[in-house]
């Protein structure tokens, strides 16, 4: 379907919950995805500590189609 780009923090920025939330996905990383692709994605984090905030679970549950929460990753491999 595309790219929706690659987002580039500068050096020095500490990427927190807020930045994360606030700069990369408000601002840069949601806005660049609907704009290629709609609402037909998929929205998967790791678990670093700045996606694992509440702010920034609660605004991925809210505005994306389908999201895979922390709880989920890594995802578990059935054998």
């Amino acid at each position: 379907m595309g790219v929706a780009g690659l987002f580039f923090v500068e050096p020095g920025v500490n990427v927190d919950g807020k930045y994360s939330h606030d700069v990369l996905l408000s601002q840069q990383m949601l806005p660049a995805i609907r704009h290629v692709v709609g609402d037909n994605y998929v929205f998967q984090q790791d678990s670093s500590p700045a996606h694992q905030t509440r702010d920034t679970i609660e605004l991925l549950q809210r505005e994306t189609a389908d999201f895979i929460s922390p709880e989920l990753w890594p995802p578990t491999i059935q054998t």
